[in-house]
């Protein structure tokens, strides 16, 4: 059980290793917002989507579509469970506070954190079962998310919907499931493109958190439900409920991984558009971040130990 713990802990090192050359960057001034809004929106349109494409074409042809979709069940099945568990444990005087807590502890970082983590240890096939979660995430996220951040006065859009990450899986999938090939001549370029998503979301979560300023927000006792709902609470039951249905184990891990990430990026976004808390969303994400370098390797290490 130790080694699959050294396992996932090693890779969580290297990659926060990674997000160690952004915190640098960051406190030295040789990045600053410009440039992580550069990177973020490579990743976001560019290379994500190229690793979707990558990672479908490598799927197991076997079954892997079967696998696909119980991925995809399995996550519209966990977000049901920690929808309401949310709003009946993290209750808040001030509504905006609230809302930041329980969208933490409901949306993961299945990009920026979950992707580099399941391509490191799963490899393309990991990506592959991943983005069934992710693109169940996103449809989660533009709708009860946007919903919540509002109080209900915003609308999700079509364009909203497909995101760009949604727009990768849709995409990978249609190759996938009509039998086209991509020519290695393209493969190669597709594969380094999409490699890119293990160093930079690394590097730019590195320079949000040289940024950040924790104070008073890490002596609310929002923060710290959230945080453990998060990490910990919804991680364990997602591997006991996976356990018990006998989930393939590539599925299970490349899930595990997904749900055990700190709190989305998203949420921050979502109260600096709409209006929300966004002083206490950053601080709440880097506050998750920080923890899940700790908690990712013991939630998912726990899993592969299962397993074996």
């Amino acid at each position: 059980m130790l080694e699959s713990f050294f396992t996932v802990g090693r890779c969580v090192l290297q990659l926060f290793l990674m997000g160690a050359v952004g915190f640098l960057a960051g406190k030295t001034k040789l990045m600053d917002e410009r440039s992580t809004v550069g990177m973020t929106n490579l990743l976001l349109y560019i290379c994500t989507p190229m690793m979707m494409v990558v990672a479908f074409q490598a799927a197991p042809s076997d079954g892997g579509m079967r696998g696909f979709c119980i991925a995809a069940g399995l996550a519209v099945l966990i977000h049901a469970i920690m929808i309401p568990v949310t709003h009946l444990v993290i209750r808040q005087e001030d509504r905006r506070q609230e809302t930041v807590f329980r969208l933490s502890s409901i949306l993961s970082n299945t990009g920026f954190m979950a992707l580099p983590l399941q391509m490191a240890l799963l490899g393309t096939v990991g990506v592959f079962y991943g983005s069934a979660y992710n693109a169940v995430f996103n449809l989660i996220a533009w709708t009860y998310g946007l919903w919540m951040i509002t109080g209900g006065s915003a609308k999700p859009s079509l364009k909203q919907l497909l995101s760009p990450g949604l727009l990768g899986v849709v995409a990978a999938l249609a190759l996938f499931l009509s039998g086209i090939r991509v020519p290695e001549l393209l493969m190669t370029p597709l594969t380094h493109l999409g490699n890119l998503t293990i160093p930079l979301p690394m590097i730019v979560i590195g320079y949000q958190l040289s940024q950040a300023d924790l104070g008073a927000v890490l002596r609310k006792r929002g923060l710290w439900l959230s945080t453990l709902l998060r990490l910990l609470v919804f991680p364990a039951v997602s591997l006991a409920l996976m356990l018990a249905l006998r989930i393939d184990r590539t599925v299970l891990l490349a899930l595990m991984i997904a749900v055990s990430a700190p709190s989305a990026a998203i949420v921050n976004m979502f109260a600096v558009r709409y209006g929300g808390d966004s002083e206490l969303s950053s601080a709440t994400v880097v506050t998750h971040t920080l923890f899940s370098a700790v908690t990712m390797s013991l939630m998912v290490g726990l899993a592969m130990a299962l397993t074996q």
